[in-house]
């Protein structure tokens, strides 16, 4: 059995989550099988695996969207928000017209809704597109609007699958400062193949293996975020970084500490600008 334990004191808290035995065939295909786990209130929980090893079915038995084959699954919460890889296609509702019945359908006040979906527009920069159907919306934007309706809802436990896909870089690190404060508030657990967003966020990771065995570990080793701006993008791809995010002419690049030195003299000597350079959160 896989248990998260809160860091700090070692006292066991409140689980939110509990899964027993759990088994799940689709199409009489088995997809995942004996799994087992606890996963405590606030907790920040990354599953990792390659394609097809199960990860996005686990999501979806945690959100309930799928029901076990087999085994037992408890969820100790009121609310649990459920943002898909893929945003459902063909909605008749404008972006801001969607947010607002979302809210609407939380008891908020107008005043409320107005305010909380101004903040949350201007974060993700959809300013321009509030009034355009979400069918005409661009993946990125639809995948916006899939993080803040389930943000609206004030859920207990926050479901993402692959939450990083179509948004640029300004909007990545957005929402990864945005998901940093909800820590406190909900317990967020996320699939992603972005060590980026493991680093930021995650308090352990959950690895599925041929949908069969769960493995958590630590995260957490000493990694540098290094912001810089660059002349010739060529440089940079020559340098074969593992961890980089690229908008216009800036790079966000996420390097081990040991590498760093290594890594800021060669950009130096390429003729880069180092705008910032900081530890990870």
């Amino acid at each position: 059995m896989l248990n998260y334990l809160r860091s700090g004191g070692g006292s066991v808290g409140n689980v939110i989550l509990e899964a027993s035995d759990l088994k799940k065939e689709i199409d009489g295909k088995e997809i995942l099988q004996h799994v087992s786990f606890q996963i405590e209130e606030h907790a920040s929980i990354a599953i990792r695996g390659s394609n097809g090893s199960g990860k996005s079915t686990l999501l979806k038995l945690l959100a309930g969207i799928y029901d076990p084959t087999s085994g037992k699954l408890v969820r100790n919460a009121k609310r649990i928000g459920y943002v898909p890889e893929h945003f459902p296609e063909n909605l008749r509702f404008k972006l801001k017209e969607y947010l607002t019945l979302v809210a609407t359908f939380q008891g908020m006040s107008e005043t409320d809704i107005e305010a909380e979906l101004s903040e949350y527009i201007r974060l993700f920069g959809i300013e321009p597109f509030t009034n355009t159907p979400l069918k005409k919306c661009s993946k990125g934007t639809k995948q916006k609007v899939g993080i803040l309706q389930a943000l609206l809802i004030k859920p207990d436990i926050l479901l993402l699958d692959e939450p990083l896909t179509g948004l640029d870089t300004s909007s990545q690190l957005n929402l990864m400062a945005m998901l940093e404060k909800l820590k406190t508030k909900m317990t967020i657990i996320f699939t992603t193949h972005e060590d980026l967003l493991v680093d930021n966020i995650a308090d352990q990771i959950f690895y599925v293996k041929d949908g069969r065995v769960l493995v958590h570990t630590e995260t957490k080793s000493p990694h540098l975020v290094i912001k810089v701006r660059f002349s010739n993008k060529s440089v940079l791809l020559r340098l074969q970084l593992n961890e980089m995010h690229i908008e216009e002419d800036i790079a966000i690049i996420t390097v081990s500490k040991d590498k760093s030195d290594d890594l800021l003299r060669k950009l130096l000597n390429n003729n880069c600008s180092v705008l910032d350079v900081r530890e990870r959160i």
